[in-house]
């Protein structure tokens, strides 16, 4: 569908109400509103952010625009120009749906509840947090009557979290005209430490591994649970599963790993500096690592595999004739797809159907340089030192620099663990404090990257298309 403007046609959006206690900022008042819409993915239902986001920029006389994908999926975008023909842009990219909230939280997943001086709701960090800073920086610009050098784009997508093929990757492909002037990406994907109450460094990431997620099916002959029938649908499946899982490990330092441990490395004691500085002749092929690595660290190294969803029958007195598995594989940036792919269908067997949902080709990771890395290391820096960082999950930055558009994974909040071990997990939350800090981090970046002058246009490496 063609792109509209955004009028009457969409729900009033609702507007958070007042709880006791301090004040809340006005981004916090957004996010607090935000947070209190269940966008969870599938069926992601991101209309009704839409219309909140939207309505908050039309409010700021910042005109909006929605595109809808066939399947009726909503992207919303904003831009401020610079009055320059020749102008390039920074695109702000956040994505609107949640994973769903699952069990075991001790506040409502969408009560956007302030407790203990946080904002508690899914999609806290991950990743409307961000999307509200990103706003909060447009909103500045405006108000502020920033004399814009460059563009801000600003574009809040659906589906990420299934893999974005009915948002960003949608939206790139049908309506490439969007991001045309587009020179780099701020997402999401920043990897920080804070240990001890004190922040030890900013993770942007630069660089991250790639989806190869496969649906896998097993048919058989069904009948009494009471039966001989070893050849069954899920007999076969756990078969085939197992000789997967017993493929050895292939090991290997890529140089987005390489380049981004030396840039630790000055950062920690003289243990974890030698162990940094010498990577590669610490890691096998086949063996792995001959010292110890830091929790976390082994999956930058190999290319993972791990069975997330079986289902194979709902009694247990009756055989099933089929059963499925969902696996999740994450490749390393440089590692042949289709060749991976050839070797664990040789694992499964003949038998078995494999179907891909979703995969990713390689791309180079995303320069240290640039008027948009300077922008955001340089903001940063005040606070911290700047890595560039390699991250283990995937994020849509993959989709611009498959187009050779540098894209760069930034949180502006310095959480500590306890904090971010609600992302995809129960009672996710902010800390309010930090919520603001890094609003006022975002729109520094977003001013810095703005106000730089733009000496004559310069095409990207190949556009979006």
């Amino acid at each position: 569908m063609t792109s509209a403007a955004l009028g009457g046609s969409l729900p009033a959006s609702p507007a958070p109400s007042p709880l006791p206690g301090a004040a809340l900022s006005e981004p916090a008042r957004w996010l607090q509103g935000y947070l209190r819409l269940d966008t969870t993915n599938p069926p992601g239902n991101e209309r009704i952010a839409v219309a909140y986001l939207a309505s908050i920029l039309t409010r700021e006389g910042i005109p909006v625009q929605q595109w809808v994908s066939p399947a009726g999926r909503v992207s919303l975008s904003a831009r401020l120009r610079s009055g320059r023909s020749d102008a390039r842009a920074l695109l702000l990219l956040h994505h609107m749906d949640v994973v769903a909230p699952g069990p075991g939280w001790s506040a409502a997943p969408f009560g956007a509840t302030v407790r203990d001086e946080r904002l508690w709701g899914r999609g806290a960090v991950d990743d409307k947090s961000l999307g509200i800073a990103q706003l909060a920086a447009l909103v500045a610009a405006k108000r502020r009557h920033l004399p814009l050098e460059r563009d801000l784009l600003w574009v809040a997508v659906p589906d990420e979290e299934s893999g974005g093929g009915e948002g960003t990757a949608w939206l790139i492909a049908r309506h490439p005209e969007l991001f045309a002037d587009v020179e780099a990406v701020i997402g999401e994907g920043g990897l920080n430490l804070v240990s001890s109450g004190r922040l030890r460094w900013w993770g942007v990431e630069v660089a991250q591994k790639r989806p190869l997620w496969l649906e896998v099916t097993a048919s058989g002959r069904g009948g009494h649970g009471s039966g001989l029938n070893p050849e069954s649908a899920n007999h076969q499946l756990i078969a085939a599963l197992d000789r997967l899982l017993q493929l050895p490990p292939r090991w290997q330092v890529t140089a987005p790993a390489r380049a981004y441990l030396a840039a630790l490395a000055p950062l920690h004691n003289e243990h974890w500096r030698r162990i940094f500085s010498r990577i590669d002749q610490l890691i096998d092929e086949r063996r792995g690592p001959r010292e110890f690595l830091l929790p976390g660290m082994a999956s930058l190294f190999l290319d993972t595999v791990q069975v997330t969803v079986l289902a194979g029958g709902d009694r247990i007195n009756v055989i099933p004739e089929r059963a499925t598995a969902r696996i999740d594989i994450r490749l390393l940036p440089d590692t042949p797809a289709p060749a991976f792919l050839d070797r664990v269908r040789e694992a499964l067997g003949k038998d078995l159907d494999v179907r891909v949902l979703v995969t990713s080709p390689p791309a180079a990771a995303s320069p240290g340089a640039g008027v948009a890395w300077s922008a955001i290391s340089r903001t940063l820096a005040a606070e911290g030192p700047v890595v560039p960082a390699v991250i283990a999950g995937f994020t849509d930055s993959r989709f611009f620099r498959e187009r050779g558009i540098p894209a760069y994974g930034v949180s502006p909040f310095a959480l500590a663990g306890e904090d971010l071990r609600g992302i995809h997990a129960a009672d996710e939350r902010i800390p309010v404090a930090e919520l603001d800090r890094g609003v006022e981090r975002m729109v520094r970046i977003a001013a810095a990257y703005a106000a730089t002058p733009n000496y004559g246009r310069r095409p990207a490496a190949s556009g979006a298309r």
